[in-house]
């Protein structure tokens, strides 16, 4: 079928999503969920010939950052996927439709290297896009925001350490970058922002090379360090006993700290008692599901950025029906952006509805083996027991978790999942996921769990 379809001159449409579809799933095989989301799943095919394709991003930071980071990946999925190699070209939504002066980039380009003021290598690039003005506030953040913004403007006086967490795709990163924007545009400040994955990484090729005085003077000499994504820690007990030596240098020098998590520092496994109560000397916040009416906000924010005329009951029409993180309603504008490019038209209802279709078409569908083995290593009970009789306090709500979960998150029906945890009935499975609506609603502990592993799973 591939070797077919590159042999012609005009691919079409349906032939490039084919080929982008098989290039991705390699690429998917080797990056992280996040990387993914951020780098790779806002990518479109704009041509395939003999001997090259080219790729579209939305921007020009996003095609300068694949360029610089990746390009070796793409050329090998491409040979995977197509038989054969070709030039790997990078360009834009604005290139290609004549908005912009910027030219593709290829393999004979050199790419300027956008980095924080550190000029580290596993530092995350500064992008501009993730601004205070651009994030949408709502009673969910409004917290985690005032405290990000007074970080910003008086760094290491207000709010140390600063500990943010919610699930995933709810601006935690998004608050990351617009604090470091601004501290960058301090010129005197110096910070490094990356994600915890990456000091992961940097702490192994420090083991490597033995280059120990470089690697604490890089982040022990900084005005400010900001880490993503903090409970990748939980299985690397050296970078972990690093970090703690960095938050005590970095904290008795006044010096900024700032951390992202998915969970609160207490329900990340393993992670020592001593870090956990210095993450507690600050200030921990929580960013939860977005409401209706800010889902509605930030659709509408979204595309004035993107520059679509959107209506508010269209606005209202993905808010409802995209109820899962932010970043799956601003993939909904941006494909919106791409059809109202590509067929010149203005948005409708129907293209609103069709992008809605297609990202729930490709959604990902967790398998109810996964959400029962998750739970039960979660709540340390056996499979068995999960699917006996037993009503016992201490199956019983882990019993209902795997439930709601996999009501939520499977394909399976209610019958289905009934079945096949302890042959229940339906009944039963709607009760259960009444009840932990209701509990996750008063216990803030309980749905943060949740949240938790329907990240986990869903990565």
């Amino acid at each position: 079928m591939l070797k077919t379809i590159v042999q012609k001159v005009n691919v079409s449409e349906s032939e490039k999503d084919f080929i982008l579809k098989g290039i991705l799933s390699v690429i998917k095989k080797v990056v992280t969920a996040q990387q993914f989301d951020i780098w790779f799943s806002c990518l479109r095919i704009l041509s395939v010939t003999d001997n090259s394709i080219t790729f579209v991003a939305p921007n020009n930071f996003i095609r300068e950052w694949l360029y610089s980071n990746y390009k070796d990946l793409f050329s090998g999925a491409v040979y995977k996927v197509l038989n054969s190699s070709r030039e790997v070209i990078f360009s834009t939504e604005e290139a290609v439709f004549g908005q912009a002066s910027a030219p593709p980039f290829s393999a004979n380009d050199t790419v300027p290297t956008i980095m924080n003021p550190s000029d580290d290598y596993y530092a995350i690039p500064l992008n501009k896009y993730y601004s205070f003005e651009n994030f949408v506030v709502g009673p969910c953040n409004r917290l985690a925001h005032a405290a990000a913004v007074a970080v910003s403007e008086s760094p290491g006086c207000a709010y140390n350490p600063l500990f943010i967490h919610g699930a995933s795709g709810l601006g935690k990163t998004h608050l990351l970058h617009a604090i470091n924007n601004v501290l960058v545009s301090k010129r005197m400040m110096k910070t490094i922002f990356l994600s915890c994955e990456r000091f992961v990484n940097h702490y192994i090729s420090t083991i490597r090379s033995n280059s120990w005085d470089s690697f604490r003077e890089l982040y022990r000499n900084t005005d400010a360090l900001l880490l993503d994504d903090i409970q990748l820690f939980e299985n690397s007990q050296g970078s972990r006993e690093e970090f703690f030596h960095t938050f005590n240098t970095l904290y008795n020098a006044r010096k900024q700290i700032v951390i992202t998590s998915d969970c609160p520092p207490e329900f990340i496994a393993s992670l020592e008692d001593r870090l956990v109560s210095r993450f507690k000397w600050g200030l921990l916040c929580g960013i939860d599901n977005a409401t209706i009416e800010t889902r509605i906000a930030i659709a509408e924010k979204k595309a004035s950025l993107w520059g679509i005329n959107l209506p508010h009951e269209y606005a209202t029409y993905l808010a409802e029906n995209i109820s899962g993180n932010i970043r799956e309603l601003e993939g909904a504008i941006t494909r919106l952006s791409k059809e109202e490019k590509i067929t010149k038209n203005t948005v409708t209802l129907d293209l609103v509805r069709k992008v809605v279709r297609d990202l729930s078409g490709n959604k990902k569908t967790v398998n109810i083996e996964a959400v029962i083995e998750a739970v039960s290593k979660r709540f340390h009970v056996s499979v068995s027991q999960l699917q006996s009789k037993r009503r016992t306090r201490s199956l019983t709500l882990p019993r209902q978790i795997a439930m709601y979960l996999s009501r939520k998150l499977t394909n399976m029906s209610l019958m289905e999942i009934g079945g096949y945890i302890g042959g229940r009935d339906h009944s039963t499975v709607i009760h259960a996921d009444e009840k932990i609506m209701q509990l996750s609603k008063k216990d803030k502990n309980l749905l943060f769990i949740i949240q938790k592993l329907e990240s986990e799973l869903q990565r």
